[in-house]
């Protein structure tokens, strides 16, 4: 039977999650799928490993580059599923049992909606949760009454505002991805973002807030790479700020500079730290940014005191 969704996963020495990963996908129930795997160079024996995975499973599928990065994994992937519907699988994430199938049906009871995606858990490198992704959004945490996917109102505007999309959460129309040429290479970060944002100016997107998916969070996260996705995150709101409405738009800056304040907080920069937490605050008065401030403002003359 042809496949109804193909699950796209890249791979970068990841051989010692790549167990748990391909497992998740094998619980899931009442669809037909193919994997397809993209392996970006690795050196650890992930090869062996996913040989060996294609040579047991007629599912899979194993393509190899020499580290072109997740974004040209990815797109090469993408270039051969053969899906009408495809799903995103990191290697070091995992599906919980009861994924796919929900969400393939949501999609072809609403042929209009082109992406969805589910609440997550992060979790550390010692499989401990932390915490669920939409927890932190109170206006998505309200919603938990009903786990059924529901419509994004200003899918464009809510995406931007909320760190919310994991993209081992998120599945799309195999058109619409290729519709907008999938990721873009040029941007220097959040090329995920960026290709749901381009998807949604073509359908509907829906979420639930079934938490279906686990997020590994790697301690050795790198201060750099940061600095990318904010520099990224300017770019991506250029691209999109003639499409949401004026109020929209200050939400979108106020969590920019939100981000910019955090990222200067944790390097201990409170006088930046406040001027861009100062700024959120004004662009979006909201209760979060006005203790952003306070901390900033305590921090800030404690350490001149």
């Amino acid at each position: 039977m042809n496949s109804q969704v193909s699950i796209i996963i890249p791979n970068y020495n990841c051989l010692q999650y790549l167990d748990t990963c391909i497992n998740s996908i094998y619980q899931q129930k009442n669809v037909q799928f193919e994997i397809i795997i993209v392996d970006d160079g690795s050196t650890d024996g992930s090869i062996d490993y996913l040989q060996q995975l294609a040579a047991e499973k007629n599912e899979v599928r194993i393509f190899c580059q020499q580290r072109k990065g997740v974004v040209a994994a990815r797109n090469l992937a993408i270039t051969q599923a053969n899906s009408d519907y495809l799903a995103f699988l990191d290697a070091d994430d995992y599906w919980s049992a009861d994924k796919l199938a929900s969400q393939l049906a949501f999609h072809l009871k609403h042929p209009d909606c082109v992406l969805s995606f589910t609440d997550y858990m992060h979790f550390n490198e010692q499989n401990e949760d932390i915490i669920g992704c939409f927890d932190y959004w109170p206006e998505f945490k309200c919603n938990k009454e009903s786990t059924d996917f529901q419509l994004l109102e200003n899918p464009i505007s809510q995406m931007i505002t909320t760190n919310i999309v994991g993209t081992s959460s998120v599945m799309v129309k195999r058109s619409a991805i290729v519709d907008v040429g999938g990721f873009d290479n040029k941007l220097s970060s959040a090329t995920d973002l960026d290709c749901w944002l381009k998807i949604a100016k073509r359908g509907d997107v829906a979420y639930s807030t079934l938490c279906a998916m686990h997020y590994l969070m790697r301690a050795n996260s790198i201060t750099a790479n940061r600095e990318n996705r904010l520099a990224a995150m300017v770019e991506i709101i250029n691209r999109n700020q003639s499409v949401v409405s004026n109020n929209e738009l200050k939400k979108i800056k106020a969590r920019l500079s939100e981000c910019y304040g955090e990222f200067y907080r944790e390097l201990g920069h409170y006088s930046k730290a406040l001027m861009y937490s100062n700024k959120a605050f004004w662009l979006f008065p909201h209760k979060r940014n006005f203790k952003h401030m306070l901390y900033d403002l305590k921090h800030l003359f404690g350490a001149h005191s």
